[in-house]
């Protein structure tokens, strides 16, 4: 039996390929649109109460 020599494919397949890990920029822009967001909801609920009970 002759046993062909095959060589390795060089084409990656598209389930083995590694996520592109999140870059430390976008973690720390997520966390600051996050923060500010919580922020403005915070004053809006704030600003939503002192609305309410006013006389």
């Amino acid at each position: 039996m002759s046993k062909k020599n095959r060589t390795p494919s060089t084409t990656t397949h598209p389930d083995h390929v590694a996520p592109a890990p999140a870059s430390w920029r976008r973690l720390v822009s997520g966390a600051l649109l996050t923060g500010a967001l919580r922020h403005i909801g915070a004053r809006l609920a704030c600003l939503a109460v002192t609305w309410w009970q006013h006389d």
